[in-house]
């Protein structure tokens, strides 16, 4: 599995124990992928090997950042990222799920080389800790869509990251602005500053080490 488009970036930290919690949201992912049970998932999974603080997705996409290293860890407006993902509804029919909310972590995952990991086998993935946004299945992109309130942690690949969005405060709520959308930050133009863009002045060709799928 390949994603040169997709480059993880400085600071990186090795893995060196367990967090039970994260454990458990990965064992959630994989399991769901694999479409297996959580408990037999759990058993097997390794610790990831490495959490990076940055995310670049290349070809003019966004810089993301994760809370841990945000420059401003306690603004409202931290992190913020615009994210999809594939459900499997009642009707077995793949659904398309938007959402947003803030980027926790950023991981490195190598399954064993085992028949029960099945496509999995032996595959390195860089995965996401997200905290989703309760938002009533707003899409910013076209409506007036606003943060009430952060739901429980999931994981995903970050491939399903699209793009950093901005917040700008409305009463007592945050008004979530896409930046891709025209009529999302005109929704919002007249209700003040919006935060939460990417650093527009990081360099693609940095010198830093880069790690893709393999």
């Amino acid at each position: 599995m390949s994603d040169p488009n997709h480059i993880i970036r400085p600071p990186f930290k090795r893995v060196t124990q367990q967090d039970p919690s994260l454990q458990q949201k990965i064992a959630q992912y994989v399991a769901q992928v694999l479409g297996k049970r959580e408990s037999e998932v759990k058993i097997r999974l390794p610790l990831p090997t490495l959490f990076a603080g940055k995310l670049r997705i290349c070809g003019g996409g966004d810089f993301f950042r994760t809370t841990a290293v945000s420059r401003r860890p306690a603004a409202p407006a931290r992190r913020n990222c615009y994210y999809e993902v594939i459900l499997e509804a009642h009707n077995r029919h793949l659904v398309r799920v938007i959402g947003y909310g803030d980027l926790e972590k950023i991981f490195v995952l190598t399954l064993p080389s085992n028949k029960f990991f099945t496509s999995l086998s032996g595959k390195t993935l860089v995965l996401a800790l997200i905290t989703p946004w309760n938002t009533k299945g707003k899409d910013a992109a076209s409506e007036n869509t606003y943060l009430l309130s952060r739901r429980a942690t999931i994981v995903t690949d970050v491939r399903s990251l699209k793009a950093v969005v901005g917040l700008v405060p409305v009463g007592k709520w945050w008004g979530i602005i896409d930046r891709m959308s025209a009529a999302s930050a005109q929704g919002f133009v007249d209700m003040g500053t919006w935060e939460g863009t990417p650093e527009e002045n990081e360099s693609e060709t940095e010198d830093v080490d880069k790690l893709f799928y393999t």
